[in-house]
């Protein structure tokens, strides 16, 4: 029996980010789903969790936190294949740039993520529930962007805001992609693994115009290679479920908002 227990969410990005490193670890899970309509602010859950987020590692009796820090501990532990480069100098880079996908890129992806995808089931919820959801939540900063997705979706001036970010993301990506076959190294990284739901969640969405039709090139060829790794389909083989069947129209709808926001729109 396995000694890894692992608490998530098949759509969470963080999830994904550790499911990746299991898969390319070729490590076996128990996998403990939880759902974000609330389960994960339920007693039994915050006495996992007492951030009420996902995901949490448990590893023998012990209880991981943050996604960044679980994926470093599961490279520290498991260190075959090493996801982390061996260069000093280029891990910090590594650690830099998921530092800066956790802290802006992360709101960003899920501000979209609610304002195109979650809003129309958010809106059918009792007042009373929705709102006892958003306060729930433990960070005021994301109670904020909710709250502004659910009322004004694509209108809202996050949503803009969150645009640009994940605009800023691509050219960044692009532009790191020259040098190196991934985007930190010649191998793929634990920075590959962050990126990667973020670059798969605007195509789950439709919004693939983003990275093939605005001269990324080089992005684009990077998020093929990784949708050709065994991980992939391990991690994102759930969306083809019928629940998951109308995410791309929702986003393709949102195109003409989104287009007026970009430095680089698609043709």
């Amino acid at each position: 029996m396995t000694d890894l227990k692992l608490y998530h969410n098949l759509a969470s990005a963080s999830s994904q980010k550790v499911r990746l490193a299991l898969a390319e670890k070729n490590l076996d899970f128990q996998s403990v789903e939880i759902s974000l309509a609330g389960e994960q602010h339920a007693p039994s859950y915050r006495a996992v969790n007492p951030s009420g987020v996902v995901p949490t590692l448990a590893h023998k009796g012990d209880h991981m936190f943050e996604t960044a820090a679980i994926l470093e501990y599961l490279d520290e532990v498991f260190p075959s294949p090493r996801l982390s480069p061996s260069n000093p100098v280029l891990r910090q880079r590594m650690r830099a740039h998921i530092c800066r996908l956790n802290e802006f890129n992360h709101p960003a992806n899920g501000m979209m993520h609610y304002a195109i995808l979650a809003r129309p089931a958010l809106l059918q919820l009792p007042s009373d529930r929705l709102e006892a959801l958003l306060a729930a939540m433990p960070n005021e900063r994301d109670r904020k962007l909710r709250r502004a997705a659910v009322k004004l979706g694509v209108q809202a001036p996050e949503f803009a805001d969150a645009v640009r970010t994940q605009e800023r993301l691509l050219d960044t990506f692009e532009a790191m992609l020259g040098r190196t076959s991934y985007l930190i190294d010649d191998d793929v990284t634990l920075l590959d693994l962050t990126a990667l739901p973020y670059i798969a969640r605007l195509d789950q969405m439709g919004l693939t115009q983003l990275i093939m039709e605005c001269d990324r090139p080089r992005l684009a060829a990077w998020y093929a290679r990784m949708q050709l790794r065994p991980s992939w389909q391990s991690v994102f083989a759930f969306l083809v479920a019928p629940a998951f069947k109308d995410w791309p129209a929702l986003g393709r709808a949102a195109i003409p908002t989104i287009r007026p926001l970009l430095r680089k729109p698609p043709p």
